[in-house]
C-alpha cells in the first residue's frame, strides 16, 4: 500500500490544466485503440468540473465514472488504493453496496503541488487494468510534458 501512496506522489504536477487534461485524455484513447483493448469510459476532472469525457463506441452511461469520482474526492486517494485498504482491513466495507462509491481500481487524483484538484477516471476493464491504464499514461504524460 504505501507503493500506491508513493505512486500518488510521483505522478503529481506543479501545474495541470485545461490543455492537460485533453491531452492524457487522447493519451488514454490512443494506448487503448493501440492495444487493442475493449472501449472504456473516460473522465477528467478538474476542481469538480468535468473537462475531459469520452465513452468509445459502445459505451454508454456514467454511472460507474460518476461513483469512481465520488471515491477519489471522498476518500483523497487512488479508488485502488481504497480497495486494496479495505481488503486488508475492510475500513470502506460499508461503502461496497454504497451506490455512490466504487471500491475499485479506476480513479487516480491529480494533485498540483500536494492538493487534490481533480482526477482521472476510467471504468470498462478489469479494475486492476483501470488503475493501470491510468498509471502508464500518466507516467508517459509526465515524460512528454518535461515532467511538470
Amino acid at each position: 500500500m504505501d507503493a500506491l501512496l508513493q505512486l500518488e506522489n510521483e505522478l503529481s504536477f506543479t501545474s495541470f490544466d485545461h490543455e492537460d487534461a485533453y491531452c492524457l485524455g487522447q493519451m488514454l484513447i490512443e494506448t487503448i485503440q493501440t492495444k487493442n483493448l475493449k472501449p472504456i469510459r473516460i473522465r477528467i476532472v478538474l476542481h469538480h468540473d468535468i473537462v475531459f469525457q469520452y465513452l468509445m463506441n459502445g459505451k454508454n452511461g456514467d454511472e460507474w465514472l460518476n461513483r469512481k469520482q465520488n471515491t477519489v474526492e471522498t476518500f483523497g486517494h487512488s479508488s485502488y488504493y481504497i480497495w486494496s485498504i479495505n481488503e486488508q482491513t475492510h475500513q470502506y466495507e460499508k461503502y461496497i453496496h454504497d451506490d455512490k462509491f466504487a471500491i475499485c481500481g479506476g480513479g487516480f487524483p491529480i494533485i498540483v503541488n500536494h492538493q487534490n484538484v481533480g482526477c482521472c477516471i476510467v471504468s470498462g476493464l478489469t479494475h486492476n487494468q483501470d488503475h493501470q491504464i491510468i498509471v502508464d499514461c500518466l507516467k508517459k504524460f509526465k515524460v512528454q510534458c518535461n515532467d511538470k
